[in-house]
């Protein structure tokens, strides 16, 4: 366990909540108490930082503004000691259509992140759900490849039916080269990045610009797009429900799964009561 707490970062579905679920009542609780602390808070997500992103605040009733976010995958940082959000290492145009074309063979439906809004291939129950997870409108581009491909962005993402995931995940691995990679970030959900691109590199960034050393830095995730946030982290907790491939990154595994407060009580009864907070 890190001697000093001073940032907590966490992914968001399969994490802090179910997906399209609220926050767990004791991960609130104890992130509002930590908070009061003086311990910083943040997500570090595979969504784009837009308005939704900072309003999640709100939708989980928590009494405090966020302190850092990472979007994208690690591809976006923001953090309140600075204006501007930094962006890392997004695909061209070219290597997004190219993407796109070498995935098409598996019928798949393709989506990207444009500002407030999402623009899919085509609309399905998945994109859908998606859309009321994140309060995005979702723009459909009729299987027009170029429409997604208007400018660089920070990934290409992939949706389809989870029972497909095995398929899709060994199709897509056989593609990977030194300018893209896939990593699967949910059964169902597979993402192409820039292959320097993860959670961690973004970890990196905020420690840099922020002087505070990565050994105060706790984070927790659960799915293979989170492998390089436990890693880079002083102390990386993966949730029981995770991955076995992130487990293998993590310092430590939660006693319970994300349905059953794992984060919340992890922290109770690792962090809180060792050190008096309960």
């Amino acid at each position: 366990m890190i001697e000093k707490l001073k940032v907590i970062l966490a992914d968001i579905d399969g994490t802090i909540v179910n997906k399209g679920e609220a926050i767990m009542p004791v991960t609130r609780s104890a992130i509002m108490r930590l908070h009061k602390e003086g311990v910083l808070f943040g997500l570090a997500t595979g969504r784009k930082i837009n308005k939704s992103m900072f309003a999640r605040k709100d939708d989980w009733a928590l009494d405090f503004d966020f302190d850092v976010l990472i979007g994208m995958n690690g591809g976006q940082l923001w953090d309140r000691f600075h204006p501007q959000t930094e962006s890392y290492y997004m695909l061209d145009t070219d290597t997004m259509r190219e993407i796109l074309v070498r995935m098409a063979p598996l019928g798949i439906n393709a989506m990207i992140y444009e500002e407030d809004h999402m623009v899919a291939m085509y609309f399905d129950e998945m994109i859908h759900a998606s859309s009321v997870r994140n309060h995005q409108d979702v723009i459909i581009a009729g299987n027009d490849i170029d429409r997604l491909c208007i400018a660089p962005n920070y990934n290409v993402l992939f949706r389809f039916d989870p029972a497909r995931t095995a398929e899709v995940a060994e199709f897509a691995g056989k593609l990977a080269c030194e300018r893209y990679s896939a990593t699967l970030t949910a059964p169902g959900i597979i993402e192409f990045m820039d292959p320097h691109v993860n959670k961690g590199l973004a970890v990196r960034k905020f420690s840099e610009r922020n002087g505070i050393p990565v050994e105060e830095i706790m984070a927790f995730g659960d799915m293979d797009n989170d492998y390089g946030l436990l890693k880079e982290a002083g102390w990386g907790v993966c949730l029981l429900n995770g991955s076995d491939y992130t487990k293998s990154a993590a310092d430590a595994v939660t006693e319970y799964t994300c349905s059953e407060d794992g984060l919340g009580r992890y922290l109770e009864d690792h962090w809180m009561k060792p050190h008096g907070l309960l």
